[in-house]
């Protein structure tokens, strides 16, 4: 019989029976050994290693048995712990709000104030979850692994916990320990894809902060799962591009961000190389004197005057307007008018232009093979539909999507795919499926 064949307390009562056996023999070779003075018998070391080994093994198997009990409790209890820990919250949001209402003051209040009890992490419960080994699928681990029996005890310890959670990236099946989960939408993300879309968010800003269905991934949930070198570069990189009206090194080929903790004045002084850079041009700084006209700024400006785009009174950046009414969302957050600039409802400028509507919808309507053989009153009527359509749903949540078949284009990347292109029900807008997930 093999010994991975035995249960835990058959186990513990061998390798009990084991350490009597040993301790009987070392005594008897102590006594009977002829060595040197001061000298163990090589008998009695050979003894006295394998003793070793046994208490190792029986600390292991008690190891064990306190694991599975703890895998037990949150198999078993974790819905009673959920809805104790829930009624405990509830009666104390009402004692609070009948102590308000009624004007008397709590007493707890004036002294300091109790932590609050942690709510269970779901993500603990799961991997709490993964120790659980039924009896009968127990494996022992008290002798040395071979590769095939090690590979036996994987099957049978991962017997009780399945690849369930599909991740919603790569759509592959993962266990429940190896997936992240968003707190908003739920979708879950695998290690590799939750690797992938914390480094992008570094290179792509379009991407930061990491997201899924509008819902911020937080880098305390997904921690476990971030290799310790890509979450100093994650935090380092926050730092950045939270800050509105970024100054960077001036020299081209240092470039480095330079904090605002870093700027003087108008004077910034760059960490790397020690450059000064001026905060108001990004130019080379000019002390005990105004910062001058910056001709390729000012260049830029009057090209973007020619273009009619829009300039970010927050962070500076210039936009382009591709569809959609004039409510802008800069990627800073600030949000303004495209027509004239100012903060989102602070002006009475109109909220669409026609013309932009109306090519919007024609684009739509072309979508569909069959809108060229379509009659011009048919396909007006089309394009009247989807006109009026965007109106209303110019500020959309993306709630519902279908896919669509063939070559499109997406909205948001401009990237060009024949599969994995989907189309807002409510808008009508195309999107990967990386923006439609992590960008919108």
């Amino acid at each position: 019989m093999e010994l991975s064949d035995l249960d835990p307390p058959t186990l513990r009562l061998v390798v009990q029976m084991h350490l009597d056996d040993i301790n009987a023999l070392t005594k008897t070779a102590s006594q009977k050994g002829k060595g040197r003075a001061g000298e163990k018998p090589d008998s009695v070391i050979a003894f006295e290693e394998y003793q070793n080994n046994l208490l190792r093994t029986s600390q292991l198997l008690s190891d064990e048995v306190l694991s599975r009990s703890i895998a037990r409790a949150v198999k078993e209890d974790a819905d009673a712990l959920r809805a104790l820990q829930a009624e405990e919250q509830r009666a104390a949001s009402d004692r609070e709000l009948a102590l308000r209402l009624s004007g008397v003051r709590d007493p707890s209040s004036s002294t300091t104030s109790r932590p609050e009890t942690p709510a269970l992490d779901e993500e603990a419960l799961r991997k709490l979850e993964a120790l659980w080994i039924s009896p009968e699928n127990a494996a022992s681990t008290w002798h040395a692994e071979s590769s095939t029996w090690a590979s036996s005890r994987k099957q049978k310890v991962l017997g009780e916990s399945k690849k369930d959670k599909m991740c919603v990236a790569c759509n592959d099946l993962y266990y429940s320990f190896d997936i992240v989960s968003s707190k908003g939408c739920g979708h879950d993300y695998c290690r590799e894809c939750i690797q992938s879309l914390f480094q992008s968010s570094i290179m792509d800003e379009t991407l930061f902060p990491p997201r899924c269905c509008g819902n911020q991934l937080l880098l305390d949930t997904c921690r476990r799962l971030l290799p310790s070198a890509l979450v100093g570069q994650f935090r380092a990189k926050k730092i950045e591009l939270e800050t509105p009206n970024r100054t960077y090194c001036h020299i081209p080929t240092c470039s480095t961000f330079i904090p605002p903790q870093a700027i003087n004045g108008n004077v910034a002084a760059c960490v790397r190389c020690g450059a000064t850079t001026c905060a108001v041009c990004k130019k080379a700084a000019h002390a005990n004197s105004d910062c001058p006209e910056d001709p390729s700024t000012q260049e830029l400006i009057r090209l973007a005057e020619e273009e009619g785009w829009q300039r970010c009174y927050s962070c500076a950046r210039f936009v382009e307007l591709d569809r959609g009414c004039h409510h802008i969302t800069c990627r800073c957050g600030a949000q303004f008018c495209y027509v004239c600039g100012e903060r989102w409802k602070t002006c009475l400028c109109p909220q669409w232009e026609e013309n932009r509507l109306l090519a919007r919808a024609n684009a739509i309507v072309d979508r569909e093979a069959r809108a060229a053989q379509l009659p011009d009153w048919q396909r007006a009527n089309l394009v009247e539909q989807e006109r009026q359509n965007q109106v209303i749903n110019h500020v959309c949540r993306h709630d519902s999507w279908s896919s669509r078949q063939g070559r499109n284009r997406c909205d948001e990347c401009h990237d060009t795919l024949t599969v994995f292109i989907y189309e807002c029900r409510q808008c009508r807008i195309l999107a990967c499926r990386r923006c439609r997930f992590n960008r919108l």
